[in-house]
């Protein structure tokens, strides 16, 4: 099965020495999905029971007790829901990390993406910024947190003040917008819009 066939390769990553790859929580509920279907499946294949007739519980069931509470806990936090476009992380993640500086040489599969987008997503698209340049940790983040607000931005990325794409409430709002498009949670109010602005102007002329 492909989850025994990942956890080899896994095992043989760390018996080399080499520090694996960053996870995300998505891929690790991807694969703990996995790894418990084949369970049941095997388990429902071949039931042991004990003399007083109750399922004979094997030697992993403290492996099997965590890996299962695990999933519970990731299935219950933002890479959980139900509207998450898995298939379409990989782009969020280019995203995220394309260097801003190279808006102009953006892949061609970035491109179409945005443009393939319905009338009212492709206002959108035109101000918004092929590449937002986040380190690989602060991609990880953002995909493990799903942000919805300002504040988590702020607590996700750092020096924000200082990237050009993110020195502003307006510009952070667009980022929560994009990771929205794939993650189905909504922006919640004041995330960059004009909502805030509108506020803060109130309050200028009390």
């Amino acid at each position: 099965p492909r989850s025994l066939a990942l956890s080899f390769i896994i095992m043989e990553v760390l018996k080399s020495g080499d520090a694996p790859a960053l996870v995300s929580n998505l891929e690790v509920m991807q694969l703990l999905q996995e790894r418990l279907a084949a369970r049941t499946s095997q388990e429902n294949g071949g039931i042991e029971v004990n003399e007083d007739g109750g399922n004979k519980k094997g030697p992993f069931q403290n492996r099997d007790w965590i890996e299962q509470t695990v999933f519970d806990h990731l299935q219950s936090s933002p890479v959980g829901g139900a509207d998450v476009k898995v298939e379409e992380m990989p782009k969020l993640v280019e995203r995220l990390r394309r260097d801003p500086a190279d808006d102009v040489g953006a892949s061609t599969s970035i491109k179409n993406e945005m443009n393939s987008q319905t009338d009212t997503d492709n206002d959108y698209n035109d101000e918004h910024p092929t590449g937002y340049g986040l380190t690989n940790a602060e991609t990880l983040q953002i995909l493990n947190h799903m942000p919805t607000s300002l504040v988590e931005v702020h607590l996700l990325i750092e020096d924000l003040e200082k990237r050009e794409h993110l020195d502003n409430e307006d510009k952070q709002g667009k980022l929560l917008r994009l990771v929205s498009q794939f993650s189905g949670r909504p922006v919640e109010e004041g995330g960059g819009d004009d909502e805030g602005k509108d506020g803060d102007d109130n309050e200028e002329n009390e």
